[in-house]
């Protein structure tokens, strides 16, 4: 098989026919950003009275709110891996309507590696966690002749408040379903709704380039290109938590973190999950020009980069969104509509081609 990402169709084979949801009807729901597993009985008044400058209070007592899981893992050979697979884990419970509040690290050592790395990926991951209003609660840790560098696996752990959540969820076959105060009804007039993106395509695939592949960058471009690459790994630039938040209260329809296989296989996921086809201009997709310059350094298609920072919005208004996101200091942009086909189609000025099925992750070919 191919590196990255397994294909669609060895997904749905050897995958999701294997799985038979019972009480989790969302558990393993396809193109969601996480799974929904129930609710917490616990009864206190603590989410009442939450921070909202700090949601990551006592975490042992919000009844009835729905509890979020996501899983990311970081193989590429990259020096701030435990960054990576806990902001992009935290970022899939943000899109999910959730708070993170608990992250699990699986961590795989080669045999050779110094105990340094190891700090460094907890240093990056503690870091990521709070930032995001979490913490490291437990994890597994061991050093393996089955890896040649470390292999990190994030997986946060979160709730989703059912009395002041406005999202769609997915049933375990892929149909729209209405919870909690979901709008409604769900999408029937597909071409009122419009494609935003949040911040920029390819921040966190040209920050691991900056961070990890610096000297090849500098044989071509200035050192503040680097500097403007490495600054993409911030967790301001990573973090979604504040653009899914206005997203929401914006009443978007339908929300979709842009993470691994970059902004094509987002969109694509987006049809999925919508059961719409889409018309996107390629010319409106944000992306900033250090990372044009970034990306063909190494010859690699940002469309098809990674891009934790950037999340997809569907919304019936997208000036409105775009404004609201503005007013916080979030860029974003419109770049397309849903249509009532099936057809995903990118419009590149006078060519027009049909959307394909998620790539594997550019990034890839580098490490």
């Amino acid at each position: 098989m191919r590196i990255g990402k397994i294909t669609e169709n060895v997904l749905k084979r050897s995958v999701w026919k294997q799985i038979h949801n019972g009480r989790y009807k969302n558990g393993a729901a396809g193109y969601t950003d996480c799974a929904c597993f129930g609710t917490n009985e616990i009864d206190t008044d603590a989410r009442r009275n939450n921070n909202k400058e700090n949601p990551s209070v006592n975490r042992n007592d919000f009844k009835g709110n729905e509890i979020l899981s996501s899983v990311h893992t970081v193989t590429a050979d990259v020096k701030h891996c435990g960054k990576y697979a806990v902001a992009c884990a935290c970022n899939n419970i943000f899109a999910g309507g959730g708070q993170p509040s608990q992250v699990l690290l699986s961590i795989t050592l080669p045999k050779d590696c110094e105990e340094q790395v190891l700090r460094q990926i907890m240093k990056d991951a503690e870091a990521a966690a709070i930032y995001n209003g979490a913490e490291i609660a437990g994890g597994h840790t061991e050093v393996s002749e089955a890896v040649n560098h470390p292999l990190v696996t994030a997986t946060a752990v979160g709730y989703k408040d059912v009395l002041d959540n406005k999202s769609i969820s997915l049933s375990d076959k892929g149909k729209r379903q209405a919870t909690d105060t979901t709008i409604k009804p769900p999408i029937k007039n597909a071409a009122d709704y419009d494609i935003v993106v949040t911040k920029w395509i390819a921040l966190s695939g040209c920050a691991m380039l900056s961070e990890d592949r610096k000297d090849k960058i500098i044989e071509r471009y200035p050192s503040f290109i680097i500097d403007a690459g490495t600054s993409f790994g911030g967790m301001d630039y990573l973090s979604i938590k504040d653009d899914a938040r206005i997203a929401r209260e914006n009443k978007a329809v339908c929300i979709h973190d842009v993470s691994s296989g970059g902004i094509f296989a987002a969109l694509w996921e987006l049809g999925q999950m919508t059961g719409c086809g889409m018309e996107v201009n390629l010319k409106a997709i944000p992306i900033r020009q250090e990372s044009v310059e970034i990306t063909d350094v190494f010859d690699v298609n940002p469309y098809f980069l990674a891009s934790a920072g950037a999340l997809l919005i569907a919304t019936r208004d997208g000036s409105l969104m775009v404004d609201a996101l503005e007013k916080e200091g979030i860029p974003s942009a419109i770049i397309g509509k849903l249509t009532s086909g099936n057809d995903r189609i990118i419009i590149n000025e006078d060519e027009t081609r049909f959307l394909d099925l998620p790539q594997s992750d550019e990034i890839h070919k580098i490490f």
